[in-house]
């Protein structure tokens, strides 16, 4: 009853794991986003807590608590405090944007990991974004990572190793969780949620293999809504004299202090559609994942050249590097805006808004 799909080998790896009673005190599982970090961590969780001889079966109380999110030994991180222990203002809550997993938040995960479960046989510390831990946060939990207590598992998913302190690292088993080949997540759609051929090819491709994303799309159309307001965002910012350059960095930067993750898919998908133009200068159009916008694609490769894309590309990386430490967004904005090459609007094969169409679901 994995739940996790095209991590056969580590799934058998973890079920012979809790078979032969050699559970690894800490986790960490790497990946991108929405690629099923969470359904992983989730079912091993269930399956450690299973009480079938066939674990994890998903029907039995525990697994069924756990899946609801009820289960009293199943922490996350709780809502980040202005103030410490003693009641004084805590000095790690200005460090890093509002979305880092601060000290305070550490402590009370701490504290608890030290109790012994309560409702089930394994306490399980869930950490979503754990490359978003500040150092002080990070020291912290390395006491416990490094003399865990009985019966405790702690799981951090992150998407960028080089966030993580070594010291960190060194202590967790490392779980690569890896998206899924194009055909394989096509063939889920198309059987396990009634998605036809058409769509389901679509969303495939321009999920990049990621589960949750092509899933979510799937069942929800404001998620392809968002995409196409991503893309059309960095089409019309190539077309962008100065000015407007200047409105749109405006733009990303309060958009960020709102909505980190949301800012931060939009670079992803930016860096989507460059790498596109790279598959289309270099004659590997077959390989694109904005299929749907394989005119437009073609159009712009066909006015710029192949080292302004790859310039791009390597911008686009240096304004997330540059982000998750903690460079002021504002910079980051201007440098990323400025530094995107510029193309006279052409005819084009379709009319467009004079101004850059962000994601709206995200700003409202």
């Amino acid at each position: 009853m994995w739940r996790t799909l095209g991590q056969e080998s580590t799934i058998e790896w973890l079920s012979n794991s809790i078979r032969d009673g050699a559970v690894h005190h800490a986790y960490l599982l790497l990946g991108p986003e929405h690629v099923g970090k969470m359904t992983l961590a989730l079912d091993l969780a269930c399956a450690l807590n299973c009480e079938s001889d066939s674990p994890p079966c998903g029907e039995c109380t525990s697994c069924r608590r756990i899946l609801e999110w009820k289960h009293a030994d199943i922490l996350v991180p709780p809502p980040v405090e202005e103030v410490d222990e003693d009641g004084q203002p805590d000095k790690d809550t200005t460090a890093g944007p509002s979305s880092s997993i601060r000290i305070q938040q550490m402590r009370n995960l701490d504290h608890m990991a030290n109790l012994p479960p309560f409702e089930g046989r394994w306490k399980v510390i869930l950490i979503d974004d754990a490359d978003h831990m500040t150092v002080a946060s990070a020291n912290y939990i390395l006491k416990t990572l490094e003399e865990p207590p009985p019966h405790v598992v702690w799981m951090l998913l992150a998407r960028n190793e080089g966030l993580l302190l070594d010291t960190i690292v060194s202590r967790c088993q490392r779980i690569d969780v890896r998206s899924l080949p194009v055909p394989a997540l096509k063939d889920v759609l198309m059987t396990r949620h009634g998605v036809e051929e058409p769509r389901a090819e679509l969303l495939s491709r321009v999920s990049m293999g990621m589960t949750g994303w092509a899933i979510s799309a799937a069942q929800d159309d404001s998620v392809m809504a968002a995409r196409s307001s991503r893309l059309e965002g960095i089409i019309q910012l190539i077309q962008m004299g100065p000015a407007a350059r200047f409105d749109l960095a405006r733009e990303l930067d309060q958009q960020y202090r709102r909505d980190q993750k949301g800012v931060m898919e939009t670079l992803d998908v930016w860096t989507t559609w460059w790498r596109d133009l790279m598959m289309m200068k270099t004659g590997c159009a077959d390989t694109i994942v904005n299929v749907d916008y394989v005119n437009d694609l073609n159009e712009q490769a066909q006015n710029l050249t192949l080292e302004l894309i790859r310039e791009s590309i390597a911008k686009l990386d240096e304004a997330r590097e540059n982000l998750a430490l903690n460079v002021i967004p504002r910079l980051v904005f201007d440098s990323l805006v400025y530094s995107i090459p510029r193309i006279a609007s052409a005819s084009g094969t379709r009319a467009r808004a004079a101004e850059v169409v962000l994601d709206k679901s995200e700003t409202e």
